[in-house]
Protein backbone atom coordinates (compact mmCIF):
# COMPACT_ATOMS: atom_id res chain seq x y z
CA UNK A 1 0.00 0.00 0.00
CA UNK A 2 0.98 3.56 -0.41
CA UNK A 3 0.46 5.89 2.46
CA UNK A 4 -0.19 9.75 1.18
CA UNK A 5 -0.19 12.45 3.78
CA UNK A 6 -1.96 15.71 3.20
CA UNK A 7 -3.81 13.71 0.40
CA UNK A 8 -7.02 15.53 0.60
CA UNK A 9 -6.13 18.28 -1.98
CA UNK A 10 -3.68 19.61 -4.23
CA UNK A 11 -0.08 17.84 -4.92
CA UNK A 12 -1.43 15.25 -2.19
CA UNK A 13 -4.48 14.16 -4.17
CA UNK A 14 -2.49 14.15 -7.14
CA UNK A 15 -0.16 11.63 -5.45
CA UNK A 16 -3.59 9.51 -4.45
CA UNK A 17 -4.83 9.69 -7.81
CA UNK A 18 -1.81 9.08 -10.21
CA UNK A 19 -1.34 6.27 -7.23
CA UNK A 20 -4.46 4.39 -7.41
CA UNK A 21 -4.42 4.46 -11.09
CA UNK A 22 -1.04 2.85 -11.38
CA UNK A 23 -2.45 -0.23 -9.36
CA UNK A 24 -1.84 1.21 -5.88
CA UNK A 25 -3.86 0.40 -2.63
CA UNK A 26 -4.02 3.91 -0.96
CA UNK A 27 -4.10 5.14 2.50
CA UNK A 28 -5.43 9.00 2.43
CA UNK A 29 -4.05 11.10 5.55
CA UNK A 30 -5.28 14.58 6.36
CA UNK A 31 -6.66 16.70 8.45
CA UNK A 32 -10.43 17.86 7.06
CA UNK A 33 -11.93 14.38 7.21
CA UNK A 34 -14.90 15.19 4.60
CA UNK A 35 -12.33 16.33 2.22
CA UNK A 36 -10.59 13.15 2.45
CA UNK A 37 -13.29 11.06 2.31
CA UNK A 38 -14.45 12.64 -0.59
CA UNK A 39 -11.35 11.93 -2.13
CA UNK A 40 -11.40 8.65 -1.19
CA UNK A 41 -14.99 8.40 -2.87
CA UNK A 42 -13.53 10.01 -5.84
CA UNK A 43 -10.42 6.80 -6.62
CA UNK A 44 -13.39 4.35 -6.53
CA UNK A 45 -14.51 2.73 -9.62
CA UNK A 46 -14.66 -1.04 -11.48
CA UNK A 47 -10.99 -1.97 -11.57
CA UNK A 48 -10.22 0.70 -8.96
CA UNK A 49 -7.58 -0.44 -6.17
CA UNK A 50 -8.59 -0.04 -2.38
CA UNK A 51 -8.38 3.18 -0.29
CA UNK A 52 -8.68 4.06 3.01
CA UNK A 53 -9.19 7.27 4.91
CA UNK A 54 -7.25 8.29 8.18
CA UNK A 55 -8.05 11.56 9.50
CA UNK A 56 -5.08 13.11 10.98
CA UNK A 57 -3.69 16.59 12.63
CA UNK A 58 -0.31 15.81 11.97
CA UNK A 59 0.95 19.37 13.61
CA UNK A 60 -0.41 18.23 16.77
CA UNK A 61 2.19 16.31 19.32
CA UNK A 62 2.72 12.85 18.75
CA UNK A 63 -0.13 12.71 15.60
CA UNK A 64 2.76 10.86 13.86
CA UNK A 65 3.33 8.21 16.15
CA UNK A 66 -0.40 7.82 16.63
CA UNK A 67 -0.74 7.22 12.97
CA UNK A 68 1.87 4.60 12.68
CA UNK A 69 0.51 2.77 15.32
CA UNK A 70 -3.09 2.92 13.71
CA UNK A 71 -1.82 1.26 10.73
CA UNK A 72 -0.38 -1.58 12.29
CA UNK A 73 -3.66 -1.98 14.67
CA UNK A 74 -5.45 -2.16 10.68
CA UNK A 75 -3.03 -4.36 9.38
CA UNK A 76 -1.81 -1.96 7.03
CA UNK A 77 1.38 -2.70 5.64
CA UNK A 78 2.51 0.20 4.09
CA UNK A 79 5.26 -0.20 1.28
CA UNK A 80 5.80 3.68 -0.01
CA UNK A 81 5.65 6.11 2.13
CA UNK A 82 4.55 9.97 0.26
CA UNK A 83 5.38 12.77 2.84
CA UNK A 84 3.64 15.63 1.74
CA UNK A 85 1.53 17.28 4.09
CA UNK A 86 3.43 20.76 4.62
CA UNK A 87 2.48 24.45 5.68
CA UNK A 88 3.73 27.68 5.70
CA UNK A 89 4.09 30.88 7.08
CA UNK A 90 4.65 34.00 5.56
CA UNK A 91 5.76 37.53 7.26
CA UNK A 92 8.50 39.10 9.51
CA UNK A 93 10.15 36.33 11.97
CA UNK A 94 10.13 38.59 14.92
CA UNK A 95 6.29 38.88 14.12
CA UNK A 96 4.77 35.02 13.58
CA UNK A 97 3.15 33.67 16.66
CA UNK A 98 5.61 30.95 18.24
CA UNK A 99 2.36 28.88 19.11
CA UNK A 100 1.74 28.98 14.80
CA UNK A 101 5.72 28.24 14.11
CA UNK A 102 5.84 25.30 16.23
CA UNK A 103 2.82 23.64 14.47
CA UNK A 104 4.24 24.37 11.18
CA UNK A 105 8.11 22.92 12.31
CA UNK A 106 6.09 19.61 14.00
CA UNK A 107 4.43 18.56 10.65
CA UNK A 108 6.89 20.15 8.20
CA UNK A 109 10.27 18.44 10.10
CA UNK A 110 8.97 16.38 12.87
CA UNK A 111 5.85 14.45 11.59
CA UNK A 112 7.77 14.08 8.86
CA UNK A 113 11.04 12.22 10.44
CA UNK A 114 8.55 10.18 13.03
CA UNK A 115 6.52 8.96 10.11
CA UNK A 116 10.12 8.27 8.06
CA UNK A 117 11.29 6.23 11.49
CA UNK A 118 8.53 4.44 11.83
CA UNK A 119 7.49 3.01 8.46
CA UNK A 120 11.23 2.72 7.25
CA UNK A 121 11.58 0.28 10.62
CA UNK A 122 8.53 -2.23 8.85
CA UNK A 123 10.00 -1.58 5.13
CA UNK A 124 13.60 -2.93 6.43
CA UNK A 125 12.04 -5.89 8.44
CA UNK A 126 9.63 -6.93 5.20
CA UNK A 127 13.28 -6.19 3.06
CA UNK A 128 12.01 -3.19 0.69
CA UNK A 129 10.09 -0.22 0.98
CA UNK A 130 10.00 3.26 -0.83
CA UNK A 131 9.79 6.49 0.40
CA UNK A 132 8.83 9.98 -1.10
CA UNK A 133 9.50 12.99 0.59
CA UNK A 134 8.15 16.55 -0.55
CA UNK A 135 10.81 19.59 0.10
CA UNK A 136 10.50 22.79 -1.79
CA UNK A 137 13.27 24.72 -3.81
CA UNK A 138 12.71 27.47 -1.26
CA UNK A 139 14.93 24.83 0.92
CA UNK A 140 17.83 26.00 -0.89
CA UNK A 141 18.16 29.04 0.29
CA UNK A 142 17.25 31.43 3.21
CA UNK A 143 14.63 33.19 2.22
CA UNK A 144 13.82 36.56 4.63
CA UNK A 145 10.08 36.72 5.38
CA UNK A 146 9.73 33.15 4.83
CA UNK A 147 12.78 32.12 6.83
CA UNK A 148 11.28 29.45 9.21
CA UNK A 149 9.51 27.51 6.26
CA UNK A 150 12.20 27.73 3.79
CA UNK A 151 14.33 26.09 6.79
CA UNK A 152 11.95 23.66 7.41
CA UNK A 153 12.16 22.49 4.15
CA UNK A 154 16.33 22.72 4.06
CA UNK A 155 15.86 19.97 6.61
CA UNK A 156 13.39 17.83 4.63
CA UNK A 157 16.25 17.81 1.95
CA UNK A 158 19.43 16.95 3.98
CA UNK A 159 17.39 14.78 6.33
CA UNK A 160 16.21 12.31 2.93
CA UNK A 161 19.42 12.01 2.09
CA UNK A 162 21.29 10.93 5.17
CA UNK A 163 18.57 8.81 5.90
CA UNK A 164 19.00 7.28 2.20
CA UNK A 165 22.42 6.58 2.75
CA UNK A 166 21.71 4.71 5.97
CA UNK A 167 19.17 3.07 4.17
CA UNK A 168 21.35 1.88 0.90
CA UNK A 169 21.86 -1.44 1.47
CA UNK A 170 18.63 -2.04 3.26
CA UNK A 171 16.17 -2.26 0.08
CA UNK A 172 14.45 0.73 1.27
CA UNK A 173 15.01 4.05 -1.26
CA UNK A 174 14.45 7.12 -0.38
CA UNK A 175 13.69 10.42 -3.04
CA UNK A 176 13.41 14.28 -2.45
CA UNK A 177 11.44 15.84 -4.48
CA UNK A 178 11.61 19.89 -4.68
CA UNK A 179 8.72 21.75 -6.26
CA UNK A 180 9.19 25.29 -6.60
CA UNK A 181 5.64 27.49 -6.95
CA UNK A 182 3.08 25.46 -7.44
CA UNK A 183 -0.45 26.63 -8.41
CA UNK A 184 -2.69 25.96 -5.41
CA UNK A 185 -3.73 27.90 -2.33
CA UNK A 186 -0.74 28.19 -0.81
CA UNK A 187 0.20 31.84 -1.32
CA UNK A 188 -3.77 33.24 -0.30
CA UNK A 189 -3.17 30.89 2.79
CA UNK A 190 0.29 32.27 3.33
CA UNK A 191 -1.78 35.75 4.04
CA UNK A 192 0.08 37.32 -0.02
CA UNK A 193 -2.27 40.17 -1.32
CA UNK A 194 0.51 41.75 -3.68
CA UNK A 195 -1.19 41.56 -6.87
CA UNK A 196 2.27 41.67 -8.29
CA UNK A 197 3.53 38.76 -6.30
CA UNK A 198 0.43 36.48 -6.97
CA UNK A 199 0.56 37.25 -10.28
CA UNK A 200 4.44 35.98 -10.97
CA UNK A 201 3.59 33.09 -8.87
CA UNK A 202 0.98 31.91 -10.95
CA UNK A 203 2.75 32.32 -14.38
CA UNK A 204 5.67 31.01 -12.41
CA UNK A 205 3.67 28.01 -10.89
CA UNK A 206 3.38 24.54 -11.94
CA UNK A 207 0.10 22.52 -11.74
CA UNK A 208 -0.59 20.17 -8.73
CA UNK A 209 -0.44 17.02 -11.13
CA UNK A 210 2.36 17.89 -12.63
CA UNK A 211 4.89 18.32 -9.92
CA UNK A 212 2.98 14.61 -8.45
CA UNK A 213 4.09 13.19 -12.38
CA UNK A 214 7.88 14.48 -11.69
CA UNK A 215 7.96 13.42 -7.79
CA UNK A 216 6.53 9.56 -9.09
CA UNK A 217 9.18 9.68 -11.86
CA UNK A 218 11.97 10.62 -9.78
CA UNK A 219 11.14 7.68 -6.74
CA UNK A 220 10.82 5.47 -10.09
CA UNK A 221 14.63 6.25 -11.30
CA UNK A 222 15.57 6.13 -7.95
CA UNK A 223 17.18 9.26 -7.56
CA UNK A 224 18.41 10.93 -4.47
CA UNK A 225 16.25 14.22 -5.54
CA UNK A 226 15.09 16.27 -7.96
CA UNK A 227 13.61 19.67 -8.68
CA UNK A 228 10.41 19.15 -10.57
CA UNK A 229 10.07 21.02 -13.83
CA UNK A 230 12.73 22.45 -16.16
CA UNK A 231 12.53 25.94 -15.07
CA UNK A 232 12.77 24.68 -11.30
CA UNK A 233 16.12 22.39 -12.21
CA UNK A 234 17.46 25.99 -14.20
CA UNK A 235 16.84 27.78 -11.28
CA UNK A 236 18.50 25.94 -8.74
CA UNK A 237 21.54 25.38 -10.48
CA UNK A 238 22.07 28.64 -10.96
CA UNK A 239 21.14 28.98 -6.97
CA UNK A 240 24.08 27.24 -6.48
CA UNK A 241 26.27 29.25 -8.62
CA UNK A 242 25.67 32.48 -6.59
CA UNK A 243 27.35 33.41 -2.70
CA UNK A 244 24.81 31.99 -0.34
CA UNK A 245 24.50 35.77 0.93
CA UNK A 246 23.00 36.88 -2.03
CA UNK A 247 19.70 35.37 -2.66
CA UNK A 248 18.49 36.64 0.95
CA UNK A 249 19.53 39.84 0.24
CA UNK A 250 17.73 39.74 -3.31
CA UNK A 251 14.76 37.90 -1.63
CA UNK A 252 14.57 40.10 1.23
CA UNK A 253 13.91 43.54 -0.79
CA UNK A 254 11.32 41.60 -2.80
CA UNK A 255 9.74 39.70 -0.19
CA UNK A 256 9.72 42.57 2.26
CA UNK A 257 7.58 44.95 0.26
CA UNK A 258 4.90 41.84 0.40
CA UNK A 259 5.00 41.74 3.80
CA UNK A 260 3.89 45.42 3.92
CA UNK A 261 1.42 44.81 1.16
CA UNK A 262 -0.01 41.78 2.37
CA UNK A 263 0.57 41.16 6.37
CA UNK A 264 -0.40 37.55 7.85
CA UNK A 265 0.53 34.45 8.38
CA UNK A 266 -1.60 31.14 8.17
CA UNK A 267 -1.00 27.31 7.16
CA UNK A 268 -1.14 26.63 3.54
CA UNK A 269 -3.98 24.01 3.14
CA UNK A 270 -3.07 20.57 3.00
CA UNK A 271 -1.16 18.91 0.65
CA UNK A 272 -0.29 22.72 -1.00
CA UNK A 273 3.72 21.75 0.40
CA UNK A 274 6.04 23.28 -1.78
Amino acid sequence: MALITGASGGIGEEFARQLSRSGWETVLVGRNAARLEAVRRSLEGPGAAGSVALAADLSLPSAAEGLAAECGRRGLEVELLVNNAGCGLFGPGAGLPARDVEAMLRLNVIALTSLCAAFSARMIERGGGRILNVGSLAGDYALPYFASYAASKSYVLSYSLALRAELRRSGVGVTCVLPGYVRTGFDAAAGISSPAYLAFSEAAGMSARAVARAGLRALAADRPYSAAGIRNKAAAALGRLVPRSAVPAVAGAFLGRMAGAGKGEARSPEGNAR
